[in-house]
């Protein structure tokens, strides 16, 4: 750095011309070691916003990629389920089948060009929602040859080929389509317009470098934008991550490209169910613009302090014995002084916390913005600095101690430990009308006056009631978690060894829950454990608990009456409430339950103890056939369900 060097020469020549006795002087060594804080402190502070730069792009970056994710799996789902639709249409009557006749009445949202075909056993075309003139051999396509030569059903997207039948490029979904006998009959291939994709991508702006890319597991590109050049087809099975997306579905990290020598920050995210990966990018040039441009103002302004300081240190070793010297050292120390005073009412006018310091008459000696903010008072009171009284009369005035006051007395006592003159030091929350949360400390000085901090807390505390609530409650459904069923049934235990408040506990598993996520994926699964949870408190009764402790098994804790069967009647009305069909997306889902009920204290007075044997019960309705309850003290005599139960006093 030229600046460096001048400054180094500069110095040098100083210090030839200087006594030797002159640098060992302490301002010398406080002057350099000033120099080297500066430049260290520059530095961290650079490297730090640097960080964080970092930090918002690879989130951003990561946003990006599951946006993308989403887009691409909402873009193929359709497609899919025409590709099974058609695929039982063509096994329920083969000979019949008319597949333009089908793709016709098949309609597709979002834009995407959608072209059905079917090819034979041998690879040939049979037929195409398309134009095709003359047989058509696909039996060398990747889309087509996977099937052909493998026995699995999952679908297989293409990297964009050139159509044979369209002409144009496309991204090809395949299935294939076997008989009841798994011989292979033909492969069903939906090809989507590849460009769709890639337009997509390009709307979304990640900047000069940036770039989203589609990428196979077998690093082929599917889709992409950015990067300056053509990425579609192209090959990237050197990149390390396509490598290990199993062990890392999802990451961020620093790459130095090889091919147009750009370092980008890039995240990935391995697309749910599919043997694809998206990669969002942004060039390092553009997540760290705004860090380069303040590396040059604070080099610049850390050179001219640089300056500054090497000058006087030159000056004061020069001079140190001259009353001139003496002066001057004095007048700096006194603009040092005012800078400081006014660096100081500039920053307790703009800090997030409001500051009030009150003398041993009440009197306010300094009041700053954020505070008149947070107090509600009047912006006069800056330049007025009234009686702390006269603060507290006007924020009841407006109400900030609530209707009658009532809040008054907590801030009166807080301000008496300033009388006691021992560094007392009180802290205490007030909401105000607006709803935010104040915390307000008061620190009371050894002269009899004080000083008062207050501080917006109100998203710490929401923050605070959001992670509370987290911990003891199942993310989907929103029942209690086990840790709250726990903790309830640990309360329940001792209600019923001090007062002998007697309980039951329901074991409930699903069933045929797999089939449903199998047939209609995990989507409608999770919407069906939310609506199965909604049955279950619509059936509770006050005091009653239901709780989901993972997948798709729950559990009751239930308050025993023994009036009239009532405890009875409600699990058999639970029972009966989940294995009514649901309709979830256009589909009917019928479901049952196995629920294993367990007394207590008849089964048990341990936590453990009622769980197991609620558990048992659970599993011999299971083995018993499913979809019923099973008393855990009373055998196997009380299966039935929304079958019907055989009651086990007969």
């Amino acid at each position: 750095m030229m600046w460096w060097t001048s400054i180094s020469a500069g110095w040098a020549r100083v210090n030839a011309r200087l006594p030797v006795r002159c640098l060992c002087q302490p301002a010398t060594a406080l002057g350099l070691l000033t120099i080297a804080l500066l430049w260290v402190i520059i530095g961290y502070h650079l490297g730090l916003e640097r960080d964080q730069l970092q930090a918002m792009a690879f989130q951003n970056t990561r946003n990006i990629a599951r946006v993308v994710e989403e887009h691409f799996v909402r873009s193929v789902a359709e497609p899919d389920q025409i590709l099974r639709l058609a695929r039982a249409a063509y096994l329920l009557d083969p000979a019949g089948f008319d597949l333009r006749a089908f793709a016709h009445g098949a309609t597709m949202s979002g834009g995407v060009a959608l072209q059905l075909s079917l090819v034979g056993p041998d690879g040939m075309l049979l037929a195409t929602s398309g134009q095709a003139s003359g047989p058509v051999d696909l039996s060398d396509r990747r889309h087509v040859r996977v099937h052909l030569d493998g026995d699995d059903d999952t679908l297989f997207v293409s990297e964009p080929v050139l159509g044979r039948v369209s002409g144009k490029r496309s991204i090809q979904l395949s299935r294939p389509v076997r008989d009841r006998d798994g011989i292979l009959l033909g492969v069903l291939v939906a090809s989507l317009d590849a460009e769709y994709f890639s337009r997509f991508y390009r709307s979304i702006d990640l900047g000069a470098g940036g770039a989203i890319v589609l990428v196979g597991t077998d690093g082929v590109v599917r889709a992409g934008a950015g990067a300056g050049t053509p990425l579609v087809g192209r090959s990237f099975r050197e990149w390390a991550t396509l490598r290990r997306l199993d062990e890392a579905p999802s990451g961020s990290l620093v790459v130095r490209s090889p091919r147009d020598g750009v370092t980008r920050l890039v995240s990935y995210r391995k697309v749910d169910g599919l043997p694809l990966a998206v990669y969002a990018a942004v060039s390092t040039v553009e997540a760290f613009a705004d860090n380069a441009w303040y590396v040059k103002v604070y080099s610049v302004i850390a050179a001219v302090l640089t300056l500054v300081i090497l000058a006087a240190i030159a000056l004061a070793v020069r001079q140190r014995l001259a009353l001139e010297r003496t002066a001057a050292a004095l007048l700096a120390s006194e603009a040092a002084a005012r800078r400081s005073s006014q660096e100081l009412a500039v920053t307790l006018q703009t800090i997030s916390q409001g500051i009030v310091t009150i003398d041993r008459d009440g009197r306010i000696a300094v009041f700053n913005r954020r505070a008149v903010e947070l107090l509600g008072v009047p912006e006069a009171f800056l330049a007025e600095r009234p009686h702390f009284s006269e603060v507290l009369a006007e924020m009841r005035r407006r109400g900030e101690f609530g209707s009658a006051g009532e809040l008054a007395n907590a801030d009166l006592v807080a301000f008496g430990h300033a009388a006691r003159r021992d560094g007392a030091t009180a802290m205490f929350e007030r909401i105000r009308t607006n709803g935010q949360t104040i915390e307000i400390c008061c620190v009371s000085m050894p002269d009899g006056g004080m000083v008062r901090t207050y501080t917006d807390v109100t998203e710490r505390r929401a923050s605070e009631r959001r992670i509370a609530y987290m911990a003891l409650h199942d993310s989907l459904t929103g029942l209690p978690n086990r840790a709250m069923f726990q903790d309830h049934m640990e309360e329940a235990l001792k209600r019923l060894h001090e007062r002998g408040a007697r309980f039951a506990v329901l074991s409930i598993d699903l069933d045929r829950f797999k089939e449903v996520n199998d047939l209609h994926g995990h989507p409608v699964g999770d919407e069906l454990l939310r609506r199965v949870s909604e049955r279950l408190r619509s059936c509770l009764r006050d005091g009653d608990l239901a709780a989901r402790l993972g997948g798709d098994e729950f559990a009751v804790v239930a308050t025993r009456t023994d009036v009239n069967g009532e405890l009875d009647a409600m699990v058999r009305g639970l029972l009966q409430s989940v294995a009514e069909p649901y309709r979830i997306d256009g589909r009917t889902v019928e479901i049952g339950a196995s629920i294993g009920i367990a007394l207590a204290p008849e089964d048990g007075d341990g936590l453990e103890t009622l769980l197991r044997k609620a558990d048992q019960a659970m599993y011999r309705v299971k083995a018993g056939g499913r979809n019923g309850l099973c008393w855990a003290g009373r055998a196997m005599r009380s299966f039935g369900g929304a079958r019907g139960a055989r009651d086990d006093a007969a």
